[in-house]
């Protein structure tokens, strides 16, 4: 059986991934769900015209 406190004590991070969450979130490019809604408000606002 695995004993997760051990394995807990003897793990190390990969080398050369220095990258933490706010690295990975607080970037300025647009995924694809960005530009979906963008489509999407764009389509909302013509059908209401």
């Amino acid at each position: 059986m695995v004993d997760f406190d051990q394995e807990l004590k003897k793990f190390k991070p990969a080398l050369g991934v220095d990258v933490g969450a706010n690295d990975l979130f607080d970037d300025d490019y647009k995924d694809i769900t960005d530009l979906v809604e963008e489509l999407v408000e764009e389509l909302k606002k013509s059908e209401k015209k």
